[in-house]
């Protein structure tokens, strides 16, 4: 009679404790995902902005109609033209916008994420 160890082979399976921390980790990535993407959206705004200086021809004042133009299209509230640094650099003006956006994710848990733009306009 031949040997039945496939009856003694161990069942594999999730259990529920292991089911609950599955769930808790991706309830907390999709918490973290929520915070952090309206981050980049609104930086991939800025972004756009930037690329349409690129190709601008004016002096400061200019600069800054523009800016808080595009500002008002693309919806973004909380700053305005007077955030950006516009500075004489070589023939033209050079344009930077450094900031740092913040997302809370729970408690006094935050994500800080470094954003850096610069341009050069020519006058």
């Amino acid at each position: 009679m031949p040997p039945r160890f496939h009856l003694f082979r161990r069942q594999a399976g999730l259990t529920l404790v292991g089911l609950i921390i599955y769930a808790f980790v991706a309830f907390f990535i999709a918490i973290l995902l929520m915070k952090v993407v309206p981050l980049y959206l609104r930086d991939q705004k800025i972004t756009s902005i930037f690329n349409q200086l690129k190709t601008f021809h004016g002096d400061a004042q200019a600069i800054r109609s523009t800016v808080d133009k595009q500002l008002d299209i693309n919806e973004i509230d909380s700053i305005t033209s007077k955030d950006f640094k516009i500075a004489p650099f070589g023939n033209g003006l050079r344009v930077t916008y450094n900031y740092d956006g913040r997302a809370d994710i729970v408690g006094n848990l935050s994500v800080v994420a470094a954003f850096e733009h610069q341009v050069d306009v020519s006058p």
